[in-house]
């Protein structure tokens, strides 16, 4: 009897030393059951904010006359992200006449629970940005057949947008054809004196026409911009107008090109003059341009005997640039509407028509 007893006790002991761990693994279950319902509550109260944040957002840029609208908008992503996609979205900016309109069939903005500060975006299906033609000028049209890109919104106020387009195209008068278009804007906090700075990489521009000796493609175009000065609302040509006597001017940071075995890089600054015609200059360096005068010869645009004298002369003033190639220093000028290459006039400025 007293055996059965202690076997009793034994096993009573043993059964409440199985219970302490299956108890410490009920709470821990428990806990995480709470904890996950409570981030669901959270997940979806946050969507819904969102959704609201979107609605709000675009009933507050109507103040500013611009019109953004959609056929649909949903938050998805749960539970690691939140997803805004817009099903036909467009926006129309009325401040300006005639009016720019971008429409994109689906577009998404994807951000972390933990950082709402940084937006990927997807354009899947692309977009394309229209200005209508007005009096001479014809309707320009930008259209990209896929686009990837993300938004940063800065702690000290302003943002940052990140944006690359796919077999990119732009039509006005002819067709010019983009394989990859990357661009950086950044916009600053307000109180400073740039509106805007823009930095934009292409490569592989096919232009409808060949321009001799150099060919129909850039094989490479980048430049860095910063915009002065504040681009008012109304029309075209007299928003243009009140900003360069504002004193609105475009310093380009940073230039480099390569076409057709030539190579350019220059920094300037480009203003507007009392046409609404680019003026401007700009100090740079030139490579390449053995090559260029043997094309010219071999195209039968320059004679054997010229390009050897020209090849001399740009010999002499040719130094070795940062990679070691010759290069020469040289200037490029805009002024009543002619450029000029140092001082070789190279013939009439591409005029801009504003209506």
């Amino acid at each position: 009897m007293i055996r059965l007893t202690l076997a009793a006790a034994e096993l009573a002991r043993y059964i409440s030393s199985m219970r302490r761990p299956t108890r410490l693994g009920l709470a821990i279950l428990a806990a995480l059951v709470v904890i996950a319902g409570a981030y669901t509550v959270y997940w979806f109260v946050v969507a819904g904010q969102i959704k609201n944040s979107v609605d709000a957002w675009a009933q507050s840029e109507r103040a500013d006359r611009i019109d953004v609208s959609w056929q649909g908008v949903t938050v998805r992503g749960f539970p690691i992200a939140f997803r805004v996609e817009l099903d036909r979205a467009a926006l129309r900016d009325n401040a300006v006449s005639p009016s720019p309109e971008l429409n994109i069939p689906i577009v998404s903005g994807t951000a972390r629970p933990w950082d709402f500060a940084d937006w990927r975006l997807r354009a899947q299906a692309g977009f394309s940005v229209e200005l209508a033609g007005a009096g001479e000028r014809a309707p320009v049209k930008l259209t990209a057949r896929m686009a990837d890109g993300v938004v940063s919104v800065e702690p000290e106020g302003g943002w940052k947008l990140w944006l690359g387009l796919r077999d990119a195209a732009i039509d006005a008068a002819n067709r010019v054809r983009i394989s990859t278009v990357d661009g950086w804007v950044f916009v600053p906090r307000k109180h400073t004196d740039a509106a805007l700075g823009l930095a934009l990489n292409f490569r592989q521009v096919h232009l409808p026409i060949p321009v001799e000796p150099l060919g129909d493609t850039i094989e490479q175009l980048d430049f860095d911009v910063t915009v002065k000065g504040g681009f008012p609302s109304g029309k075209l040509a007299q928003a243009a107008a009140a900003w360069r006597d504002a004193g609105g001017t475009i310093e380009l940071d940073n230039l480099q090109l390569s076409w057709g075995g030539l190579g350019a890089a220059a920094t300037g600054t480009v203003a507007l003059d009392q046409d609404l015609q680019l003026i401007g200059g700009f100090s740079g360096a030139i490579q390449g341009y053995d090559k260029v005068l043997t094309a010219l010869v071999q195209n039968g645009h320059m004679r054997a005997t010229d390009a050897g004298l020209a090849r001399i002369a740009l010999t002499m003033l040719a130094k070795a640039g940062p990679d070691g190639k010759p290069e020469i220093k040289t200037a490029f000028t805009i002024q009543n509407g002619q450029m000029f290459l140092g001082p070789a006039k190279l013939g009439r400025a591409p005029r801009i028509t504003w209506e």
